[in-house]
């Protein structure tokens, strides 16, 4: 059965002239000249039979008729703009990976990975969104969801990704190291070697959200505790800034101070890494299990 509906043009051409009131205007922003537009109008008056706008000299006023049309057409035609624009993005789904992750896991766990994984599927655009609360994740906009907690995302198939270890770490500066025995800006080994400070004679700085971070540390490694002094911050990556800026000895995830290890920035003479219970896990929704980029990412990362 034939459907009563105009053309998109002249659809387009009303809505345009409703919003500038000049056909003039409404054929600029449509690459068309007046002409075409006036054309357009009269067509769609005709087809409704009903005048939608009256002429007067050069200026043009919308009737009542005209007025009721535009508002009921106005939602259709942004719900069809809608579902053209997600049905164009729904042709990138097979050349578009969309992890989102939490913030320092991504900087500096996830990142310095990615350019392997892009070397080795060049055909993908790789967009990485930061993760803010595994409750207000969108499954449109996600395949890969890489979080943390043994609460897996309710509405994704999960896979473990890796157990945390966490160690002590601050700046040589902070115990004293001499600054000009370095080698490539790492403190020489032997002079770590000879200052196994006690951590218990630094500041000892905190993760707001970790309280029991210290206490679990020092009982590993048979330590009374004592009164835990020293400034608390909201999110890792400052605390891992406020240990390179020997505000004291932090307690962090052994992946995020890697680098600052390596580089000198950061020392760990306190002794070894421990446990925590606390996991990260790999995530994607259920109706993207069979995603082509989506298995191909899985089976590299938990490779």
């Amino acid at each position: 059965m034939r459907r009563y509906i105009p053309s998109s043009t002249a659809l387009k051409c009303f809505e345009a002239s409703v919003r500038h009131l000049s056909f003039t205007r409404a054929a600029e922003e449509l690459h068309l000249t007046q002409s075409a537009v006036s054309r357009q109008i009269r067509n769609l008056e005709e087809f409704l039979s009903r005048e939608l706008f009256i002429r007067l000299n050069k200026r043009l006023v919308l009737t009542g008729t005209g007025a009721a049309y535009y508002k009921e057409i106005l939602p259709l035609l942004d719900a069809m703009e809608g579902a053209c624009l997600r049905m164009l993005r729904r042709e990138d789904e097979k050349t578009t990976l969309k992890i989102t992750s939490l913030p320092t896991l991504a900087s500096h766990w996830l990142i310095p990975k990615l350019s392997e994984f892009q070397e080795l599927h060049p055909e993908l655009q790789i967009k990485v969104n930061s993760l803010e609360s595994t409750s207000s994740i969108d499954e449109e906009s996600t395949d890969i969801l890489l979080h943390y907690g043994g609460d897996h995302w309710p509405q994704g198939i999960s896979h473990h990704l890796m157990s945390e270890q966490v160690i002590a770490v601050c700046s040589p500066q902070l115990i004293g190291l001499p600054t000009h025995r370095r080698i490539l800006g790492k403190p020489a080994e032997e002079d770590v070697q000879k200052v196994k400070a006690n951590v218990l004679n630094y500041d000892l700085i905190h993760l707001s959200s970790r309280v029991n971070a210290w206490p679990d540390w020092l009982a590993a490694h048979k330590l009374e505790q004592s009164t835990l002094s020293g400034a608390t911050f909201e999110h890792f990556h400052m605390l891992l800034e406020a240990a390179k800026q020997s505000m004291g000895v932090a307690i962090l995830p052994t992946f995020i101070v890697k680098q600052g290890l390596e580089s000198g920035e950061l020392i760990s003479p306190f002794g070894d890494a421990i446990e925590t219970p606390h996991e990260y896990f790999l995530s994607y929704p259920a109706g993207k299990a069979d995603l082509e980029q989506v298995v191909m990412f899985r089976d590299w990362l938990l490779g």
